[in-house]
This record gives C-alpha cells, structure tokens and sequence, in this order.
C-alpha cells in the first residue's frame, strides 16, 4: 500500500515535469511495468486535467506492462487522448500476486494488468507472465511481442538469458519441498 502511494504520488510529479517540459520539447515515449507503469499511467491522468493545447503532441507512444489499475472506462479514454501515437496495455492473466494485491487494495475488480482494457485505440498484448516478478526479465521480449520501435532481438534474447532464466530457476527452487522427498504424503 505504501509504494503503490508513493507511486501515484511521483505520477503527478511526472506529469507535472512532464508538462513544464523538463525533459524537452520533442514527444516522449514512456514504458514501464509494475508500479512503474502506475507511475505513467498517474502521470497521464494528470495530463488529462490540463488543456489540450498544453499536451499537444507532449507523449508519443507509452507501453504500460502488469498495470495495477482499474480498467475503468472513462478513464482510459481520457488517457489515450493524450497519447499521440500508441497506448498499449500488456497484460498477464496468470499474474497471481498482482491479482490479490490489486484487488485487495482497489474497490475495482478489473485490473489492466490481467486484463484487456475495453477502449477504443489501446493496444492490448496479452503477455506470457506467469508471475509478478517474472516481468523484469520478459519486458524486452514483451516489447518485442508488441513491436515497440527500437528494440535491438540481441538485447531482448541476452535478457531472457541473463535475467529471465535465473529467476525462472529461483522460481523452481522455491517451489520444490525442502526436505528433497519429493512432497510425498506420509
């Protein structure tokens, strides 16, 4: 409850810096996943409040992965109308942990990051994430699955090799009983 907090409050202050363009003047392209992605996507919203005129080709595309938001309507179709070019949702239907803690913490059964988002103009990737904490070493090929520009195979291959491997053996190790029988019952 304390990230996802502090996470809606830098989303303001992303919007804020994003509208001063602090980052420049030229449209950004925003990715993230987890409490990063709620991050842009509370950065978006607070774009929402402002004059068109201000956000006028400010945001590019945005690539938003395990979002722990509501996939309330209105509020999507706010959000993509800030969004020059993409708005995709990637999402992960066997995302346990995002499942209960979204869902215990929101009033909203409906979380983008399980889900597709029913709006006209996103983008939904249904992504091959088969825990919360797998999204750190699938996001490239995540990327790569939606076509994102700019994505370089070598890279995305060497960090399903370096970083997704290793937490899908950690994931493993966890699962078997520690006792080494086998889980047999006695």
């Amino acid at each position: 409850m304390n990230a996802k907090q502090l996470a809606l409050k830098a989303g303001a202050v992303l919007g804020e810096l994003l509208s001063n363009h602090v980052f420049g003047s030229r449209p950004v392209t925003l990715c993230g996943y987890s409490l990063g992605s709620l991050v842009i996507f509370e950065a978006l919203k607070y774009l929402t409040t402002l004059p068109p005129s201000e956000t006028a080709n400010l945001i590019q595309d945005v690539f938003l992965f395990g979002t722990p938001a509501p996939t309330d309507e209105s509020t999507w179709s706010a959000v993509r109308r800030v969004v020059c070019g993409r708005l995709v949702n990637g999402y992960a239907k066997e995302d346990y942990v995002l499942a209960i803690l979204s869902r215990a913490s929101s009033a909203s059964w409906g979380v983008a990051g399980l889900e597709a988002v029913q709006v006209k103009g996103v983008e939904n990737v249904r992504c091959e994430v088969d825990g919360h904490v797998k999204w750190r070493g699938l996001i490239g090929s995540c990327l790569r699955k939606c076509g994102a520009p700019g994505i370089i195979s070598e890279e995305v291959d060497a960090q399903l090799l370096d970083v997704a491997e290793p937490i899908d053996k950690e994931w493993a190790a966890d699962k078997e009983p520690e006792d080494g029988l086998g889980g047999g019952v006695e």
